[in-house]
């Protein structure tokens, strides 16, 4: 019997003004525009109905940077979100997001709704391999995030790029999580 489930909600690059080298999550997703609130209440009700009896169901917001888009509109996901897991038809809320779209106010919001578990795309620890991947954030924003979401409770996931620029002359693609002074509770890569 499957333990865990996954329920995706794709909000392809709308909360990011960046152009990172490595990212298209229109072509990704195959999604050009948000799902509106009705969208992803059938996406979760549709999910519902197949998992059968799976003891631990997330509704997950992937695909773009969920705490860049506008407050209001997050407000509105999460809330769709919480009312599932209100009602104990989910375990957890979790999201992805940027380094650089997390501060006071954003998990502030976060803990009201009860998200469980926020994935940094962090992508390196290494300065100019953000920096030559366009990121628009530097290494010390990553750990800033990171432990600011360990210090609210926040189940932390650090995902980690093989392949940017600059990597290639490097002893380790991947430098390991433990520049963090909190480490992540899930780590991950991803090729490029």
């Amino acid at each position: 019997m499957k333990k865990h489930a996954i329920i995706p909600i794709f909000i392809p690059h709308i909360g990011c003004g960046h152009a990172c080298v490595f990212c298209d999550q229109r072509q990704i997703t195959a999604r050009s525009g948000m799902p509106t609130i009705d969208e992803a209440r059938e996406t979760i009700e549709t999910w519902l109905t197949t998992l059968g009896d799976v003891p631990e169901v997330e509704i997950s917001f992937f695909g773009g940077s969920f705490t860049g888009i506008p407050v209001e509109l997050q407000r509105e996901y999460l809330s769709l979100a919480k009312e599932y897991k209100d009602a104990g038809r989910v375990t957890g809320i979790h999201m992805s997001t940027r380094p650089d779209y997390i501060d006071d106010d954003i998990l502030d919001l976060l803990c009201d709704m009860t998200v469980d578990a926020v994935e940094l795309g962090v992508q390196s620890f290494d300065d100019e391999v953000l920096r030559l991947s366009k990121r628009g954030h530097n290494a010390e924003t990553a750990r800033r995030a990171a432990r600011m979401i360990k210090a609210r409770g926040i189940t932390l996931g650090i995902q980690l790029m093989i392949g940017l620029p600059a990597t290639a002359s490097k002893p380790a693609s991947i430098p390991p999580a433990r520049p963090l002074s909190s480490s992540p509770s899930s780590r991950g890569s991803t090729p490029l």
